[in-house]
């Protein structure tokens, strides 16, 4: 039997060679291809991770600095609402406290305006009676018939609005008309003091000695004495003063007017031999 022959080696190394001369360089620029492109890849990806994580980092720095704003924000509000409340409170109290003192201010003045109206009103009608008064004084006289107590209430205005002439007038005419009235020697005692502030000194005597004669029991007739005395020594009249005086002293001696009485009689009568101030 026949052995097959065996291939020679030197053709079987070529075709062997052969093949692998072709297999390599597919095989290692495949191999070199892919783990360029896999090289690529990667860095694109660590690029594209580098990137992501950066802004990841910005986003969450951002997001932190947002919370710190809304805290403090918040702690702000916080605060700003407790010292708003604060002084809300401070402006009520104030507010409670002006509203107590206007409404006190305001009692006040009300109490204040009616005491004025009142005393207005009081005033008011004083006025309007001494108005009255003074134009009945200045604008008409008397009627003929008019009453006692008229002619001593118009004779009395006149006297005390200084009127000495009209009430010397009125009160004539009440003495004269009504000689037994209960004021007739009032009239007659107020006649002798308008005359006395007339400085009329002649006259005045001459109505308080009226006085005397006619209402020795009068109620100013030793008052009327006394500024009889007076007017004589404005006179220089002394003897006739002292008189005057010493009639105080017999028939009035508990008169309101007797230690007055008792000092003019003692500085006449030290005044007696003085021409300068006693002619007689």
């Amino acid at each position: 039997m026949r052995k097959p022959a065996a291939p020679a080696p030197a053709a079987l190394l070529a075709l062997l060679a052969l093949l692998a001369l072709l297999l390599t360089p597919l095989g290692g620029c495949f191999w070199a291809t892919t783990k360029s492109e896999g090289q690529a890849l990667r860095k694109d990806v660590d690029s594209l991770q580098s990137r992501v994580s950066t802004k990841e980092q910005a986003l969450d720095d951002q997001i932190a600095q947002l919370k710190k704003v809304l805290e403090d924000g918040t702690k702000l509000l916080k605060r700003n609402s407790a010292d708003l409340g604060l002084e809300v409170e401070q402006l009520r109290a104030e507010l409670r406290a002006a509203t107590g003192l206007a409404n006190n201010v305001s009692s006040q003045v009300t109490d204040l305006r009616a005491a004025f109206d009142a005393y207005k009103k009081q005033h008011d009608a004083r006025v309007d009676q001494l108005e009255q008064r003074l134009a009945q004084l200045e604008s008409q006289k008397p009627q003929p018939g008019s009453s006692p107590d008229e002619l001593w209430r118009l004779g009395s205005a006149a006297f005390e609005a200084g009127k000495y002439t009209d009430a010397v007038d009125l009160f004539k005419r009440l003495t004269m008309s009504f000689p037994t009235h209960e004021r007739a020697d009032d009239a007659l005692y107020f006649r002798g003091q308008a005359y006395t502030n007339q400085k009329d000194w002649e006259k005045a005597i001459g109505i308080y000695q009226q006085l005397l004669d006619k209402y020795p029991d009068g109620s100013f007739t030793d008052d009327g004495l006394y500024f009889a005395a007076l007017a004589a020594k404005e006179l220089k009249q002394c003897t006739e003063g002292r008189t005057y005086l010493g009639i105080i002293k017999s028939k009035y001696p508990k008169s309101n007017v007797a230690k007055q009485a008792a000092d003019l009689d003692a500085a006449l009568k030290k005044d007696a031999k003085n021409k300068a101030k006693c002619a007689a």
